[in-house]
């Protein structure tokens, strides 16, 4: 492989870290994010997790490894997620 090309990838790869890692959700923003679930509490309105279609909605954020997920493939174990979240409407 020659020099440059390493030199490439290896620039690609620092950037792409980053910016990855800045684009991460901050929580909590209320201006820009309705909670539904916060570190083990619900918020109010909201009384239990979001079901059927609504789940779709929603963002489950994992604290301890920083990333959300789409609440629509959670199957359970929601306790382990610090956010449950969305866009403002």
């Amino acid at each position: 492989m020659p020099p440059c090309f390493r030199k490439s990838i290896v620039i690609a790869t620092i950037a792409y870290l980053l910016t990855a890692s800045c684009s991460a959700p901050k929580h909590p923003d209320w201006s820009r994010y309705e909670y539904r679930y916060m570190d083990g509490q619900f918020v109010a309105p909201y009384r239990d997790f979001p079901e059927g279609r609504e789940r779709g909605e929603w963002q489950c954020y994992d604290g301890k490894i920083h990333r959300a997920f789409d609440c629509t493939f959670v199957h359970g174990g929601w306790d382990q997620y610090q956010f449950i979240y969305r866009e403002k409407r």
